[in-house]
Protein backbone atom coordinates (compact mmCIF):
# COMPACT_ATOMS: atom_id res chain seq x y z
CA UNK A 1 0.00 0.00 0.00
CA UNK A 2 2.70 2.50 1.10
CA UNK A 3 4.29 1.32 -2.19
CA UNK A 4 1.17 2.56 -4.46
CA UNK A 5 0.75 5.79 -2.43
CA UNK A 6 4.69 6.75 -3.16
CA UNK A 7 4.05 5.86 -6.82
CA UNK A 8 1.00 8.08 -7.15
CA UNK A 9 2.73 10.76 -5.26
CA UNK A 10 5.80 11.13 -7.30
CA UNK A 11 3.42 10.62 -10.67
CA UNK A 12 1.70 13.72 -9.24
CA UNK A 13 4.61 15.48 -9.20
CA UNK A 14 5.62 13.90 -12.33
CA UNK A 15 2.67 15.84 -13.59
CA UNK A 16 3.12 18.76 -12.12
CA UNK A 17 6.55 19.40 -13.50
CA UNK A 18 5.57 18.32 -16.84
CA UNK A 19 2.76 20.89 -16.35
CA UNK A 20 5.13 23.56 -15.76
CA UNK A 21 7.80 23.08 -18.56
CA UNK A 22 5.10 22.95 -21.06
CA UNK A 23 3.23 25.99 -20.12
CA UNK A 24 6.90 27.76 -20.40
CA UNK A 25 7.28 26.03 -23.76
CA UNK A 26 4.24 27.36 -24.73
CA UNK A 27 4.77 30.81 -23.86
CA UNK A 28 7.85 30.66 -25.36
CA UNK A 29 6.03 30.24 -28.68
CA UNK A 30 3.89 32.74 -28.53
CA UNK A 31 6.83 35.06 -27.73
CA UNK A 32 8.36 33.81 -30.69
CA UNK A 33 5.58 34.24 -32.79
CA UNK A 34 5.33 38.07 -32.02
CA UNK A 35 2.34 37.29 -29.33
CA UNK A 36 3.76 38.82 -26.16
CA UNK A 37 0.18 39.76 -24.55
CA UNK A 38 -0.58 35.76 -25.10
CA UNK A 39 2.68 34.47 -23.87
CA UNK A 40 1.96 36.78 -20.54
CA UNK A 41 -1.55 35.22 -20.03
CA UNK A 42 0.04 32.35 -20.19
CA UNK A 43 2.78 32.62 -17.89
CA UNK A 44 0.15 34.95 -15.39
CA UNK A 45 -2.68 31.99 -15.59
CA UNK A 46 0.14 29.37 -14.58
CA UNK A 47 2.53 31.17 -12.59
CA UNK A 48 0.67 29.46 -9.06
CA UNK A 49 3.03 26.14 -10.37
CA UNK A 50 6.13 28.09 -9.47
CA UNK A 51 5.70 28.01 -5.55
CA UNK A 52 6.46 24.63 -5.63
CA UNK A 53 8.37 24.00 -9.02
CA UNK A 54 12.23 23.22 -9.24
CA UNK A 55 14.43 26.13 -9.22
CA UNK A 56 15.39 25.48 -12.71
CA UNK A 57 12.04 25.80 -13.68
CA UNK A 58 11.48 29.14 -11.34
CA UNK A 59 14.42 31.02 -13.26
CA UNK A 60 13.00 29.92 -16.66
CA UNK A 61 9.66 30.85 -16.12
CA UNK A 62 10.73 34.20 -14.39
CA UNK A 63 13.48 34.88 -16.80
CA UNK A 64 10.89 34.26 -19.26
CA UNK A 65 8.50 36.41 -17.77
CA UNK A 66 11.00 39.09 -17.95
CA UNK A 67 11.95 39.03 -21.23
CA UNK A 68 8.21 39.26 -22.27
CA UNK A 69 7.87 42.75 -20.63
CA UNK A 70 10.88 43.96 -21.97
CA UNK A 71 9.86 42.94 -25.26
CA UNK A 72 6.13 44.78 -24.97
CA UNK A 73 7.94 48.19 -23.41
CA UNK A 74 10.42 47.72 -26.54
CA UNK A 75 7.16 47.89 -28.42
CA UNK A 76 6.25 50.67 -26.18
CA UNK A 77 3.32 49.23 -25.16
CA UNK A 78 2.77 50.97 -21.42
CA UNK A 79 6.63 50.98 -21.22
CA UNK A 80 7.06 52.50 -18.29
CA UNK A 81 4.85 49.72 -16.52
CA UNK A 82 5.92 46.91 -18.37
CA UNK A 83 9.53 47.79 -17.48
CA UNK A 84 8.66 47.84 -13.74
CA UNK A 85 7.52 44.36 -14.46
CA UNK A 86 10.44 42.87 -16.38
CA UNK A 87 11.95 44.17 -13.31
CA UNK A 88 9.83 42.35 -10.64
CA UNK A 89 10.05 39.30 -12.30
CA UNK A 90 13.70 39.50 -12.15
CA UNK A 91 14.32 40.48 -8.80
CA UNK A 92 11.93 37.06 -8.00
CA UNK A 93 14.49 35.06 -10.46
CA UNK A 94 17.58 36.83 -8.85
CA UNK A 95 16.07 35.55 -5.11
CA UNK A 96 15.15 32.56 -6.15
CA UNK A 97 18.27 31.48 -7.99
CA UNK A 98 20.22 32.49 -4.19
CA UNK A 99 18.15 30.54 -2.43
CA UNK A 100 19.51 27.19 -4.63
CA UNK A 101 22.89 28.88 -4.99
CA UNK A 102 22.42 28.09 -8.83
CA UNK A 103 23.10 31.38 -11.10
CA UNK A 104 22.09 30.32 -14.20
CA UNK A 105 20.85 33.90 -15.34
CA UNK A 106 21.71 36.60 -12.33
CA UNK A 107 24.33 38.25 -14.35
CA UNK A 108 21.92 38.53 -17.26
CA UNK A 109 19.07 39.72 -14.72
CA UNK A 110 21.54 42.53 -13.24
CA UNK A 111 22.81 43.96 -16.11
CA UNK A 112 18.94 43.94 -17.66
CA UNK A 113 17.84 45.61 -14.32
CA UNK A 114 20.71 48.23 -14.99
CA UNK A 115 19.73 48.92 -18.27
CA UNK A 116 16.18 49.07 -17.77
CA UNK A 117 17.06 51.90 -14.98
CA UNK A 118 19.69 53.41 -17.46
CA UNK A 119 16.71 53.65 -20.56
CA UNK A 120 14.22 55.09 -18.14
CA UNK A 121 16.62 57.88 -16.89
CA UNK A 122 17.21 58.57 -20.17
CA UNK A 123 14.03 58.61 -21.32
CA UNK A 124 12.57 60.67 -18.78
CA UNK A 125 15.79 63.53 -19.26
CA UNK A 126 14.94 63.71 -22.98
CA UNK A 127 10.90 63.83 -21.84
CA UNK A 128 11.59 66.58 -19.63
CA UNK A 129 14.10 68.47 -22.27
CA UNK A 130 10.87 68.19 -24.97
CA UNK A 131 8.50 69.71 -21.67
CA UNK A 132 7.01 66.55 -21.28
CA UNK A 133 7.24 66.89 -17.86
CA UNK A 134 4.30 64.23 -17.08
CA UNK A 135 5.90 61.65 -19.12
CA UNK A 136 9.40 62.19 -17.50
CA UNK A 137 7.34 61.96 -13.88
CA UNK A 138 6.09 59.00 -14.16
CA UNK A 139 9.29 57.62 -15.66
CA UNK A 140 11.36 58.97 -12.68
CA UNK A 141 8.51 57.86 -10.36
CA UNK A 142 9.18 53.78 -11.99
CA UNK A 143 12.87 53.93 -11.15
CA UNK A 144 11.70 55.00 -7.91
CA UNK A 145 9.66 51.68 -7.49
CA UNK A 146 12.19 49.86 -8.97
CA UNK A 147 14.33 51.18 -5.95
CA UNK A 148 13.43 52.97 -3.28
CA UNK A 149 16.59 53.80 -1.79
CA UNK A 150 16.90 56.31 -4.50
CA UNK A 151 14.57 58.74 -2.93
CA UNK A 152 16.30 61.27 -5.60
CA UNK A 153 14.42 59.51 -8.33
CA UNK A 154 10.73 60.13 -5.90
CA UNK A 155 11.73 63.53 -5.18
CA UNK A 156 12.36 64.43 -9.12
CA UNK A 157 9.52 62.71 -9.96
CA UNK A 158 7.57 65.43 -7.52
CA UNK A 159 9.55 68.50 -8.94
CA UNK A 160 8.10 67.60 -12.47
CA UNK A 161 4.62 66.58 -11.65
CA UNK A 162 4.88 70.35 -10.19
CA UNK A 163 5.74 71.43 -13.44
CA UNK A 164 3.26 69.44 -15.63
CA UNK A 165 0.75 71.50 -13.00
CA UNK A 166 -0.76 67.56 -11.74
CA UNK A 167 -1.19 68.73 -8.30
CA UNK A 168 -2.43 65.18 -7.25
CA UNK A 169 0.17 63.45 -8.26
CA UNK A 170 2.55 65.84 -6.66
CA UNK A 171 0.80 65.87 -3.64
CA UNK A 172 0.94 61.96 -3.24
CA UNK A 173 4.80 62.38 -3.79
CA UNK A 174 5.71 65.14 -1.40
CA UNK A 175 3.96 63.20 1.34
CA UNK A 176 5.41 59.99 0.78
CA UNK A 177 9.02 62.40 0.99
CA UNK A 178 7.40 63.55 4.25
CA UNK A 179 6.98 60.49 5.13
CA UNK A 180 10.53 59.36 4.74
CA UNK A 181 12.05 62.54 6.32
CA UNK A 182 13.61 63.17 2.89
CA UNK A 183 15.93 66.09 2.88
CA UNK A 184 17.35 66.04 -0.37
CA UNK A 185 20.56 67.45 1.11
CA UNK A 186 24.24 65.92 0.22
CA UNK A 187 26.47 65.94 -2.73
CA UNK A 188 24.72 66.35 -6.06
CA UNK A 189 26.21 65.79 -9.26
CA UNK A 190 25.96 67.71 -11.97
CA UNK A 191 26.93 68.30 -16.34
CA UNK A 192 25.86 69.98 -19.12
CA UNK A 193 23.86 67.96 -21.78
CA UNK A 194 25.22 68.71 -25.16
CA UNK A 195 22.61 68.97 -27.01
CA UNK A 196 20.93 71.86 -25.26
CA UNK A 197 23.79 72.96 -23.21
CA UNK A 198 21.25 72.54 -20.16
CA UNK A 199 22.67 71.38 -16.75
CA UNK A 200 21.08 68.18 -15.30
CA UNK A 201 21.38 66.68 -12.18
CA UNK A 202 22.03 62.98 -11.88
CA UNK A 203 21.63 60.61 -9.26
CA UNK A 204 24.67 59.57 -8.73
CA UNK A 205 28.36 59.88 -9.11
CA UNK A 206 28.59 56.48 -11.39
CA UNK A 207 25.94 57.83 -13.66
CA UNK A 208 26.97 61.40 -14.39
CA UNK A 209 30.76 59.60 -15.01
CA UNK A 210 28.94 57.61 -17.43
CA UNK A 211 27.19 59.92 -19.50
CA UNK A 212 30.49 62.12 -19.39
CA UNK A 213 32.77 58.73 -21.45
CA UNK A 214 29.47 58.31 -23.58
CA UNK A 215 29.80 62.23 -24.75
CA UNK A 216 26.72 63.37 -24.22
CA UNK A 217 27.39 65.48 -21.39
CA UNK A 218 30.07 68.19 -20.48
CA UNK A 219 31.69 70.60 -17.95
CA UNK A 220 30.52 68.00 -14.95
CA UNK A 221 30.60 69.80 -11.67
CA UNK A 222 29.55 68.85 -7.67
CA UNK A 223 27.12 71.14 -5.89
CA UNK A 224 26.54 70.39 -1.97
CA UNK A 225 23.17 70.52 -1.51
CA UNK A 226 20.70 72.55 0.95
CA UNK A 227 17.44 70.66 2.55
CA UNK A 228 14.00 70.57 0.81
CA UNK A 229 12.40 70.35 3.58
CA UNK A 230 11.41 73.99 3.21
CA UNK A 231 10.19 73.00 -0.21
CA UNK A 232 8.73 70.46 0.63
CA UNK A 233 6.24 72.09 3.16
CA UNK A 234 5.87 75.34 1.38
CA UNK A 235 4.47 73.42 -2.27
CA UNK A 236 2.40 70.75 0.07
CA UNK A 237 0.92 73.75 1.44
CA UNK A 238 0.44 75.44 -1.74
CA UNK A 239 -1.86 72.33 -3.15
CA UNK A 240 -4.01 72.27 -0.45
CA UNK A 241 -4.77 76.15 -0.85
CA UNK A 242 -5.46 75.51 -4.37
CA UNK A 243 -7.80 72.75 -3.05
CA UNK A 244 -9.55 75.15 -0.93
CA UNK A 245 -8.09 73.42 2.45
CA UNK A 246 -7.01 76.51 4.16
CA UNK A 247 -6.70 74.46 7.53
CA UNK A 248 -4.18 71.80 6.46
CA UNK A 249 -2.15 74.56 4.13
CA UNK A 250 -1.73 76.65 7.38
CA UNK A 251 -0.08 73.77 8.75
CA UNK A 252 2.43 73.04 6.39
CA UNK A 253 3.25 76.79 6.08
CA UNK A 254 4.02 76.67 10.09
CA UNK A 255 5.96 73.98 9.28
CA UNK A 256 7.57 75.30 7.03
CA UNK A 257 8.50 78.13 9.18
CA UNK A 258 9.45 75.87 11.95
CA UNK A 259 12.14 74.34 10.21
CA UNK A 260 13.63 77.29 8.91
CA UNK A 261 12.32 80.78 10.10
CA UNK A 262 14.31 83.04 8.04
CA UNK A 263 12.85 81.06 4.62
CA UNK A 264 10.44 84.22 3.80
CA UNK A 265 7.88 82.72 1.20
CA UNK A 266 5.69 81.05 4.00
CA UNK A 267 4.94 84.18 5.88
CA UNK A 268 3.68 85.52 2.49
CA UNK A 269 1.48 82.49 1.87
CA UNK A 270 0.10 82.78 5.23
CA UNK A 271 -0.84 86.31 5.10
CA UNK A 272 -2.72 85.56 1.76
CA UNK A 273 -4.65 82.84 3.28
CA UNK A 274 -5.50 84.72 6.13
CA UNK A 275 -7.09 87.76 3.48
CA UNK A 276 -8.88 84.30 1.67
CA UNK A 277 -10.05 83.91 4.93
CA UNK A 278 -11.05 87.58 5.13
CA UNK A 279 -13.12 87.37 2.01
CA UNK A 280 -14.87 83.85 2.73
CA UNK A 281 -16.40 86.04 5.98
CA UNK A 282 -16.96 89.00 4.07
CA UNK A 283 -19.22 87.12 1.50
CA UNK A 284 -21.05 85.81 4.40
CA UNK A 285 -21.34 89.69 5.73
CA UNK A 286 -22.76 90.87 1.96
CA UNK A 287 -25.85 88.28 2.62
CA UNK A 288 -26.65 89.72 5.89
CA UNK A 289 -30.32 91.70 6.18
CA UNK A 290 -31.15 94.26 8.83
CA UNK A 291 -32.56 92.35 11.40
CA UNK A 292 -31.54 92.75 15.23
CA UNK A 293 -30.47 88.97 15.08
CA UNK A 294 -28.47 89.70 11.71
CA UNK A 295 -26.58 93.01 13.18
CA UNK A 296 -25.48 90.96 15.87
CA UNK A 297 -23.78 88.60 13.48
CA UNK A 298 -22.18 91.28 11.46
CA UNK A 299 -20.87 92.53 14.38
CA UNK A 300 -19.31 88.84 15.06
CA UNK A 301 -18.28 88.88 11.68
CA UNK A 302 -17.04 91.95 11.05
CA UNK A 303 -14.80 91.48 14.42
CA UNK A 304 -13.20 88.59 12.58
CA UNK A 305 -12.64 89.81 9.35
CA UNK A 306 -10.52 92.46 11.19
CA UNK A 307 -8.52 89.81 13.16
CA UNK A 308 -7.82 87.77 10.18
CA UNK A 309 -6.12 90.90 8.55
CA UNK A 310 -4.51 92.01 11.63
CA UNK A 311 -2.86 88.25 11.42
CA UNK A 312 -1.64 88.81 8.04
CA UNK A 313 -0.31 91.98 8.94
CA UNK A 314 1.80 90.35 11.64
CA UNK A 315 3.22 87.38 8.87
CA UNK A 316 4.07 90.66 6.74
CA UNK A 317 5.88 92.17 8.85
CA UNK A 318 8.11 89.01 10.20
CA UNK A 319 8.84 88.57 6.54
CA UNK A 320 9.27 92.36 6.09
CA UNK A 321 11.91 92.13 9.42
CA UNK A 322 13.61 89.37 7.41
CA UNK A 323 13.59 91.02 3.78
CA UNK A 324 13.10 94.51 3.98
CA UNK A 325 13.75 94.89 0.69
CA UNK A 326 11.28 92.52 -0.79
CA UNK A 327 8.34 95.01 -2.86
CA UNK A 328 5.81 92.27 -2.84
CA UNK A 329 5.77 92.41 1.26
CA UNK A 330 6.33 95.97 1.66
CA UNK A 331 3.12 96.76 -1.01
CA UNK A 332 0.89 94.59 0.65
CA UNK A 333 1.54 95.48 3.96
CA UNK A 334 1.20 99.22 3.34
CA UNK A 335 -2.59 98.22 1.97
CA UNK A 336 -3.43 96.30 4.87
CA UNK A 337 -2.02 98.97 7.15
CA UNK A 338 -4.06 101.48 5.06
CA UNK A 339 -7.88 99.31 5.03
CA UNK A 340 -6.98 98.92 9.14
CA UNK A 341 -6.39 103.10 9.53
CA UNK A 342 -2.70 102.50 10.88
CA UNK A 343 -1.21 105.49 9.71
CA UNK A 344 1.26 105.16 12.21
CA UNK A 345 2.31 102.15 10.97
CA UNK A 346 1.78 103.01 7.16
CA UNK A 347 4.31 105.70 7.46
CA UNK A 348 6.75 104.60 9.06
CA UNK A 349 7.15 101.74 6.63
CA UNK A 350 6.54 104.58 3.76
CA UNK A 351 9.45 106.41 5.17
CA UNK A 352 12.11 103.51 4.89
CA UNK A 353 10.85 102.12 0.94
Amino acid sequence: MKKIYFTLILSIIASFSYSQKDQIKQAKVELKNGNEQGAIAILVKWEYLMLNAPYDDKSEFYNLKAEVYKTLADKNIDMVKNLANAVDAYNILLREEKLSSQYKYSTKALESIKKIKTDLQNSASADVRKDKFKDGAEKMYSLYTIDKRDTLNLYLSTSYYMSAKDYSNALKNYKELDNLNYTGSGMQYLAKNNSNNLEELFGSLTERDAAIKAGSHQAPRNENSKSKKNEIYKNIGFIYSLNGEISQAENFYKKSINNNPNFIEPYIDLAYLGLEKKKIINDKISILGTSKQDMVLYDDLKTKMDNEVKISIAYLEKANKIDPKNSVVSDLLLKLYRSMDQIAEYNNLKAKM
